[in-house]
């Protein structure tokens, strides 16, 4: 064995230069041969890549197309597993190194990667502007595939703020760059991000047709992970349409995939949706237990928004049973976290969900103020009347309350009839 001489600095820093470059295509290597779905041994060795890139980020240029290298693709295991801190943290030093280094296409990759995370860990606004950067550099660049992704990605964020024309334009216009660079992968991310669109809609053949159709392609690539997320959200389309029995299909073949590719963030909400679709069966034991797993998940990852879900529906289940204090706690506590991340079409629904509890329970001037609260935001937030949901369950439930006051009046005019 060769002995090595590290008797002054230059040898040193050489040695160390030499063994972390080593130790960065190592660990290349070694991921582009380990089978993507042994999640667990990839966990395993998560800290010493992780040590591996951030030594080669002390590097800088010396190291950088390598590490890079590792960072792009390491990175989705680091965003399935949940560890968002940490690789928030890499992301950050990695496009700054890019940025040093003028490295435009480094800053694209890493852009889009950070977006993507942001969006994850809901920090909605960061996400839209790294987004932005990310489409700007891809057209300086002529990189037209992180040009169509990145606006797909920034669609599906404008779904679920419910900024709708912005989504649309921005996923068509993904889906025309995908097709003319044949992205089967591009599309298919694609028609999902459109299928969630339309499930908002409430265009129902729409949505299903572009669920089907990613789910399809996924299906000929051999994408677990994409036919996770299309199952997913074909489970969400049936919960919305009622059709408990298909929501317990897509959802369990979601979960076969999530548990296989390591997405714990995607298992918890395939439980959400599996503890809904017993709601809607009333088999209420079966519910609570998929919610309370769901639970278990998203508290270990400290993620609100899934905590805030669970919530939800938890305090529907109680509701439904007439289980008063624990509806009230779960409705209450999801409100105020759906407040907390600023998500008004959450908050809007979980007002609307406590109407419901006070109607329930006969409380029907607190009823009232809850309904008057959740229009008054419909008519802030969305004049156009684009959450269709959201406006014909206020109006139900007004409907209700009219009826149920109006019965409380004509009893009492009985009673006083008697007294007379």
């Amino acid at each position: 064995m060769a002995i090595v001489s590290l008797s002054d600095n230059q040898r040193r820093t050489q040695f160390f230069q030499e063994t972390t470059l080593l130790n960065l295509e190592y660990w290349q290597a070694w991921l582009a041969q380990v089978n993507s779905a042994n999640i667990t041994v990839v966990n395993l060795e998560r800290n010493s890549i992780v040590r591996a890139i951030l030594f080669g980020l002390d590097l800088g240029q010396v190291a950088w197309s390598t590490t890079y290298s590792l960072v792009t693709t390491f990175s989705t295991y680091m965003e399935r597993g949940g560890h968002w801190e940490v690789w928030h943290g890499v992301l950050r030093r990695a496009i700054r190194l890019a940025e040093s280094t003028r490295d435009k296409a480094g800053m694209v990759g890493l852009s889009a990667l950070l977006a993507r995370l942001l969006f994850q860990q809901n920090h909605f606004q960061e996400a839209c502007r790294y987004y932005r950067q990310t489409i700007h550099l891809a057209r300086q660049t002529g990189d037209r595939f992180s040009e169509a992704r990145a606006c797909s990605n920034l669609g599906y964020h404008y779904v679920e703020t419910g900024q709708w024309y912005r989504a649309e334009v921005l996923c068509c216009h993904a889906l025309d760059l995908f097709a003319q660079i044949d992205s089967q992968h591009g599309l298919a991310h694609t028609h999902n991000h459109l299928g969630c669109l339309y499930l908002r809609q409430e265009q129902w053949s729409q949505a299903e047709q572009h669920l089907q159709q990613a789910c399809a392609i996924w299906q000929q690539l051999d994408d677990r992970h994409g036919l996770m997320r299309g199952y997913i959200n074909l489970g969400a389309l049936y919960l919305d349409t009622d059709c408990p029995g298909k929501v317990l299909l897509n959802s369990r073949k979601a979960l076969e995939f999530a548990q296989l590719t390591g997405d714990k963030l995607a298992v918890g909400t395939i439980y959400i949706n599996i503890g809904q679709a017993y709601r809607l069966k009333q088999e209420y034991a079966k519910a609570e237990t998929h919610l309370r797993r769901a639970e278990t998940i998203f508290q270990d990852h400290a993620n609100a928004r899934g905590l805030a879900l669970m919530q939800d529906n938890l305090g529907l289940v109680y509701l439904e049973q007439q289980c008063w204090p624990e509806a009230e706690f779960y409705l209450k506590s999801a409100l105020a976290a759906w407040r907390t991340l600023d998500s008004k079409y959450n908050e809007i629904q979980a007002i609307t969900y406590l109407a419901e509890y006070e109607l329930a329970r006969g409380h029907s001037r607190q009823s009232s103020l809850y309904l008057a609260e959740a229009e008054q935001l419909l008519n802030r937030y969305d004049r156009p009347k684009r959450f269709y949901s959201h406006w014909n369950r206020v109006d139900k439930c007004r409907r209700s309350l009219h009826e149920a006051m109006s019965g409380q009046t004509t009893a009492t005019r009985i009673q006083l009839h008697k007294r007379g």
